[in-house]
């Protein structure tokens, strides 16, 4: 159980994380405090607690694929805060029995604030049987210097009764944006793509704004005037087939020396997720902030739950490569065209694998931990979640699938930085 204090609702201190936007003539923020820190901290198992009438939960259950607000109370430690609002959330991870919960504490009351924040997620990891994707890819993605969530597991309780493993998931909103570029007057776009949707490769539709926002570019800030034209610029300019280095020059008011693209997909890739920017569906799963009074846009991590599922063998250049021309993303295509660029992807790609091995510093008189960082994080996670997902009442998945999709980290941990720094070496003598 978390103790946290009272007073640090109306403290008013923002957390930077201070990682300088390659390309981008940014102010650096000033460190501080953050007083949400403790909730997302992951080396606890946390406890939230709702109150809600029964009868909108029940609601909420038998409507879970629509976006209704409903209103309940909320108690973690010793703060309650009342008057919050809930919706359950999701694309695919929608639920009946165990909704996904968007928590907003602005909704009903203006202004008001949980330790900082305006809203968090609740994700009910109905997509992952191991419930550690998301965790440990967000984890990767703040290592190599890249713009994350923060996520920390907890046991969800609605009306005192236990309703299952959950991760605590941080909002990317204004609140993160001020956080990670000091700024938060620009446009923020969520990627919405729906179930029923045609993949998309951001191939050119059209001159018209209004073909690509509000879809499958959605702005959630900003929302009755989103500026819309940059985002049909930039895909103009990603699709005219000019050679590398005039591509090169002419995406770089939007996406700056491109380094921070790279490392996004990168890190997507050595990650094996089947569901990202390069994914097995189109692209999927990322947010896109234009920073204000610019064209300039920054990628943001999100929804890693498809992440790890082929195994340690995922090849380095899924969907980038491999397969026919129709079905690349137009922007990893001309961009990963540049030598330079496709070096960098390569190198991040060794840095990931690096990550995930580092080693503790041997203790004296103590036998060494030979395991990797990635190992180390799944033998934590997995014994500080086990017994509430063994006694989650409406997981879909059972204690044998979990054990295994367990394992299954396992083996990734301890065998794809071997197989990416092979495939790398394999890539620079072509």
């Amino acid at each position: 159980m978390l103790r946290f204090r009272l007073r640090a609702l109306i403290t008013v201190v923002t957390l930077v994380v201070g990682l300088p936007f390659v390309g981008a003539a940014q102010t650096t923020p000033t460190p501080v405090v953050d007083p949400a820190d403790p909730f997302f901290d992951d080396s606890v198992l946390h406890d939230v607690y709702l109150t809600i009438n029964p009868k909108d939960w029940q609601t909420l259950q038998i409507h879970y694929m629509e976006n209704d607000y409903y209103t309940c109370n909320i108690q973690v430690g010793s703060i309650k805060l009342q008057d919050i609002a809930i919706r359950s959330r999701g694309t695919g991870s929608r639920n009946p029995t165990k909704p996904g919960l968007r928590v907003d504490f602005d909704r009903n009351v203006t202004g008001q604030k949980f330790l900082g924040l305006k809203s968090f997620i609740l994700r009910n990891n109905t997509q992952d049987a191991s419930s550690m994707h998301e965790r440990i890819s967000m984890q990767l993605f703040r290592r190599i210097g890249l713009p994350a969530p923060r996520e920390a597991h907890t046991r969800l309780w609605v009306n005192n009764g236990y309703a299952g493993m959950y991760l605590i998931v941080e909002s990317v909103d204004k609140t993160f944006l001020q956080k990670h570029f000091n700024e938060d007057n620009g446009d923020l776009y969520k990627y919405d793509y729906n179930a029923d949707d045609k993949p998309y490769y951001l191939e050119d539709r059209g001159r018209d704004p209004a073909l690509y926002v509000p879809h499958p570019f959605k702005p959630e800030t900003n929302e009755s005037h989103p500026r819309s034209d940059i985002i049909a610029d930039w895909i103009r300019v990603i699709n005219e087939g000019r050679g590398p280095e005039v591509f090169r020059q002419l995406i770089e008011p939007y996406l700056g020396d491109l380094s921070m693209f790279v490392k996004h997909i990168a890190v997507e890739a050595f990650l094996g997720d089947q569901d990202g920017f390069n994914g097995n569906y189109g692209t999927n799963n990322f947010y896109l902030y234009r920073f204000d009074n610019k064209s300039l846009l920054q990628f943001i991590a999100w929804d890693k739950s498809e992440a790890f599922k082929d195994g340690p063998e995922f090849p380095i250049y899924h969907n980038i490569n491999d397969i026919g021309v129709q079905y690349r993303n137009r922007l990893t295509t001309a961009v990963l065209s540049i030598p330079a660029m496709n070096n960098l992807y390569l190198d991040t790609l060794l840095d990931c694998a690096k990550s995930i091995t580092e080693m503790l510093a041997a203790t004296p008189g103590t036998p060494a931990d030979t395991r990797g960082w990635m190992e180390r994080e799944i033998e934590k996670e997995y014994m500080q979640i086990k017994d509430g997902v063994y006694s989650d009442p409406d997981t879909p998945f059972k204690p044998e699938q979990f054990e295994a999709e367990v394992n299954s980290l396992r083996n990734f941990a301890k065998k794809r930085a071997d197989f990416v720094r092979t495939q790398v070496t394999a890539a620079r003598q072509q």
